[in-house]
């Protein structure tokens, strides 16, 4: 899996705009110039599940502190835009470029001097046909899109995938998303990884066991389905072919290659291409990590792109639009 290299976080240069990602358990603010340096970051515990809707502006306003200018536009991106965040924002509806997000921006009333936006999440249809929507993740997808550019590899199709609680699949084409599709493997892991019958009393570990995940992985590409599967890392504990501490490894593997295995297949049924070019997946090292090993078990390679990286990356991109915009009204009209 090949690493992409963070943007370099320099010390000086003039602050152009506020980016925030406002997720559902953290809050992290950055102070960018307008080629997507850091200048400074603060983080914050409050994400959206410990905030009413009254408290958001509060909670900014604590953080930013002395960032709190009249030049600085605040640009927010994820879980803050959701039913139960700052303000309800609309979907936009797929197929969708990413760069015209920025047309769609709600800009929000408030108290404090900066203008503050938040960046609209997107619904569209899953492989299967089904509603789909994501938050956040528009925005991750829009910077792993400035970074192919940069390396002037704009004219690729690449899968991307972003796993996390809910794993997001999409392929882009021409900078335009189409398609999308939500699965909630990280979710189901957790509550197997926590509460069920096929892990209880053995024991955890903060390390991957390699082994026992690509065993896992392999049981998932076996005839039965995933239901069937799962319980093999009780019965495979129980007679004796997994130890005690490859138990939730295992179980990781059988949920992440099914992730992978439906998606291919869907993907190819679509007779969209898989193979021209590497996967990227933009969340987590760990988790990551997971994704490459289980793609690889399918001859596919990957690239990876931290989730923090992307998302400022997208901010800043969406932040320069809108300037230019406001620089050349008639162009943006």
């Amino acid at each position: 899996m090949t690493q992409f290299n963070p943007v370099s976080q320099p010390v000086g240069g003039k602050a152009s705009f506020i980016a925030i990602d406002w997720g559902t358990t953290n809050l992290r603010a950055f102070l960018m110039n307008q080629d997507g340096h850091i200048q400074a970051q603060r983080d914050s515990d409050q994400g959206m599940l410990k905030l009413g809707s009254a408290e958001f502006e509060r909670v900014l306003s604590d953080l930013l502190d002395d960032w709190l200018t009249p030049d600085l536009p605040i640009y927010m991106a994820g879980m803050v835009g959701s039913r139960g965040g700052w303000q309800e924002v609309p979907y936009q509806h797929c197929p969708i470029k990413l760069d015209d997000l920025a047309e769609h921006l709600f800009w929000l009333s408030t108290s404090l001097p900066n203008k503050v936006a938040i960046v609209p999440g997107l619904q569209g249809t899953g492989i299967s046909g089904l509603l789909d929507v994501m938050r956040g993740e528009e925005t991750q997808l829009l910077g792993a899109l400035d970074w192919l550019e940069e390396k002037g590899r704009g004219d690729e199709s690449p899968i991307f995938c972003l796993p996390g609680t809910h794993c997001k699949w999409a392929q882009i084409t021409e900078g335009k998303v189409t398609q999308f599709s939500t699965s909630i493997t990280g979710e189901l892991f957790a509550r197997l990884n926590d509460e069920s019958s096929l892990v209880k009393g053995l024991p955890k570990s903060d390390q991957l066991n390699e082994a026992a995940f690509k065993k896992g992985v392999l049981a998932s590409q076996q005839t039965g389905g995933i239901l069937h599967h799962l319980f093999s890392a009780r019965s495979r504990f129980v007679c004796g072919e997994l130890a005690a501490d490859e138990v939730r490894d295992y179980l990781s593997g059988v949920v992440i290659g099914h992730d992978v295995n439906d998606i291919l297949v869907a993907l190819e049924a679509a007779s969209l291409e898989t193979k021209t070019c590497p996967v990227v997946i933009v969340g987590s090292q760990a988790l990551s990590a997971r994704y490459a090993l289980a793609l690889s078990s399918r001859d596919l390679t990957s690239e990876f792109l931290a989730a923090n990286e992307a998302s400022i990356r997208g901010l800043k991109r969406l932040a320069n639009r809108q300037a230019k915009s406001e620089d050349n009204p008639a162009k943006g009209a």
